[in-house]
């Protein structure tokens, strides 16, 4: 799989089958839209494609004063859709000129003169060009004069509500993991490279690797905050279990700036992981963040929940186990 940012000019231009859409989440909708394309594509002959934008445009024209939460960063984002069997991943920059393209110059300047695309997936709800104005009926005009099929994607439901990404969000507010879970297919996680921390952790007897690319709102705000019990992979051929906090670090660092990390202890692990990819998947909710007044309280705490965890880590079903339920 090739990641782009913005359309790319100097590759040798293929007939492409192509999802639009933001993915924030990549939640089983988005993942049906997206392995929809894959099949297409796979039929035709066609290079299967994403497109997606880069910021959200709602943190661009927010409505009101909605706060968009984002769901996964970047590089999950990626990741996710490359696991529906996209190959090439295409961030569009959303700046001023492509918010003021309208929906033909859309049409031509990206889809047909970038992407040379030959089939299009979007959703039920798929609005594009300046301040929305072309619907799907449109984009199908578009493609019969222009050269591109379109299919639409039929929203997918669970239980009596559609599947999308504002209910991710909620559910995630929410502390609503069961709820999550339903929805992506497979637990919440969240990717990235080890960091070093200031090995507070060490010091109180409970070593953690550190993560800080956190998704976070335009205000700096994570979707989920809190403790968890979590798997660990990346580390080792199975998941590791483990307890991990998403937080501020209000006890330590009160005063400064916040800083979100994802702090995880991993139960009975001493290896030296600093600069490995690794992937830590959400299970349960243990507790809020909260200030301690001193660090053997900390401790204390930190103590009880690792406990918690264990049990928890004991019961629960890894993502692989949870991918071949929901197919």
């Amino acid at each position: 799989m090739k990641v782009f940012r913005g359309v790319p000019q100097h590759l040798k231009k293929v007939d492409c089958a192509v999802a639009i859409g933001n993915f924030d989440g990549v939640h089983r909708g988005h993942q049906a839209l997206l392995e929809e394309v894959v099949h297409a594509a796979d039929l035709r002959g066609l290079m299967p494609c994403a497109v997606t934008f880069e910021p959200h445009p709602k943190e661009v024209y927010p409505h009101g004063h909605e706060v968009l939460a984002r769901v996964n960063n970047i590089r999950d984002k990626v990741l996710d859709i490359g696991a529906c069997g996209i190959q090439r991943v295409i961030f569009l920059n959303f700046n001023e000129r492509l918010a003021r393209m309208s929906p033909r110059q859309f049409a031509e300047e990206i889809l047909v003169e970038g992407l040379h695309a030959r089939w299009v997936t979007v959703g039920e709800d798929f609005h594009f060009g300046y301040k929305g104005q072309g619907n799907v009926d449109d984009l199908k005009a578009l493609g019969q004069e222009l050269g591109f099929e379109v299919w639409v994607s039929p929203t997918l439901f669970h239980g009596t509500s559609r599947i999308s990404s504002t209910r991710l969000r909620k559910a995630l507010q929410d502390n609503d993991l069961y709820e999550v879970t339903q929805l992506l297919g497979h637990h919440y996680h969240i990717t990235g490279r080890v960091v070093h921390g200031q090995e507070l952790g060490r010091t109180l007897g409970f070593p953690t690797i550190n993560l800080d690319c956190i998704p976070v709102d335009k205000n700096g705000e994570p979707a989920v905050k809190g403790v968890y019990a979590v798997f660990v992979h990346g580390l080792a051929h199975y998941p590791l279990g483990g307890v991990a906090t998403i937080t501020c670090r209000p006890t330590v660092t009160a005063g400064q700036p916040k800083k979100y990390l994802l702090e995880t202890h991993i139960f009975d692990y001493h290896s030296d992981c600093y600069g490995k990819i690794v992937r830590v998947e959400f299970l349960d909710k243990l507790r809020d963040d909260k200030k301690f007044a001193n660090l053997d309280e900390l401790k204390a705490a930190i103590n009880a929940d690792a406990q918690k965890a264990r049990g928890l880590v004991g019961l629960a079903r890894s993502d692989t186990e949870l991918t071949e339920m929901y197919g």
